[in-house]
């Protein structure tokens, strides 16, 4: 005790004699620096963080440094959102101040200490801090899925569930990341907070993350990979999911020009090209086109069946026609249809039929014959 420490008693216990009052012993503070939990594990690539008391007997300035920090490493000494070198502390009350230790990705497995000093007017303490250092297999990150497969049509959104769990020692905050074919949207959240990016998850836990894919308009029919990655300083995580697109059967039927008209002779063959458009999400296979006409017309294709046609693309048949050789001249409905599977098309085709040129020429021939045939009538009787 010091003679400044000893006066202030000596004066505190005669007041309290004088006012006949007994005294009170209050227990002073022992000068120390201390911390719950001096021995730490931790992953590489991490930061750990230990609380510190200093307590002093009396109110003054304790300075603190760290020592043995490993090369690589650093330490830092934090109080009030700062780095400090120094606190006030003194009395019942122990100044709070948080150590700081960044251990680098690449740092060798095994235990570092690092030592803490507070220096005060009554000497210097020192707080060894013990950080062990796991190797490869010490910590890691998993994610799994118990159906990593769906189906669905185009239309459909596929949502997974994915198990993401932190086997190391230290709490990681883990940035979440989704990745499809292209024109795919891939959304990844913590399955409590649809607006999350990240997922925070303490040493030895595990959290729920839901996954959404969304295949673009235009998919076709087909098993589709996605990757779900999660990661954390040099650590990562990756699930394998897949999407499998049933897709949808449909197909369409028109012209080249989208003219729906044709014009033939009776009796003689005229040709229509029509276009058959695959507009479904699945290969079409077998595709035929036939057609509804009138009675004693014939119709004819090229080709005659299609053996497939992909999802978007389009093939152009040729129709040939040929009315019956009795038929009027006027307007016919030719009805034409395509058909590939479950899909179906339909078009109708407005036939204007023509009298044949040779009847014309018949025609005349056989005018000029009657004018001939009077001409030698008239010269023959015409005087009798």
């Amino acid at each position: 005790m010091t003679r400044t420490r000893l006066a202030a008693f000596v004066l505190s216990a005669g007041l309290l004699l004088i006012t006949g009052i007994s005294p009170v012993v209050v227990a002073a503070a022992t000068f120390n620096v201390t911390t719950p939990y001096p021995a730490v594990t931790i992953q590489p690539g991490n930061t750990v963080t230990f609380n510190l008391d200093v307590a002093v007997p009396t109110p003054e300035r304790v300075d603190l440094a760290v020592s043995g920090t490993p090369s690589g490493w650093t330490a830092n000494l934090r109080g009030g959102g700062n780095i400090v070198n120094a606190v006030f502390a003194g009395g019942a009350t122990a100044a709070a101040v948080q150590l700081s230790i960044t251990v680098p990705p690449d740092a060798t497995p095994g235990s570092q200490t690092l030592t803490v000093t507070a220096s005060a007017s009554e000497g210097s303490r020192t707080l060894p801090i013990e950080v062990t250092v796991l190797g490869a297999t010490g910590g890691a990150i998993t994610m799994t899925s118990a159906f990593p497969q769906l189906s669905g049509a185009p239309s459909s959104t596929f949502t997974y569930s994915v198990a993401l769990a932190n086997t190391g020692t230290q709490k990681e905050t883990y940035t979440l990341q989704g990745q499809g074919p292209a024109g795919w949207t891939v959304s990844v959240h913590p399955s409590g907070n649809a607006q999350a990016l990240t997922d925070t998850i303490d040493g030895g836990g595990n959290d729920t993350l839901s996954v959404t894919a969304q295949p673009p308009t235009t998919v076709a029919a087909g098993a589709y990979p996605l990757q779900v990655t999660a990661t954390s300083g040099a650590q990562s995580a990756n699930a394998a999911l897949e999407a499998d697109v049933t897709g949808t059967p449909a197909l369409t039927m028109s012209t080249p020009n989208q003219v729906l008209n044709a014009q033939v002779t009776a009796g003689s063959t005229g040709t229509v090209s029509l276009v058959v458009t695959n507009t479904g999400s699945t290969i079409l296979q077998a595709v035929s086109v036939t057609a509804a006409a009138p009675t004693g017309w014939t119709t004819a294709f090229a080709p005659a069946t299609i053996a497939t046609i992909q999802p978007g693309a389009s093939v152009t048949v040729i129709a040939t026609v040929k009315p019956s050789s009795d038929a009027l001249a006027g307007d016919y409905d030719v009805t034409y249809t395509a058909t590939g599977g479950a899909a179906t098309g339909t078009l109708d085709i407005r036939t204007t039929v023509q009298t044949s040129p040779l009847w014309g020429f018949i025609g005349l021939v056989l005018i000029a014959l009657v004018i001939v045939g009077l001409g030698w009538v008239f010269r023959r009787f015409g005087r009798r």
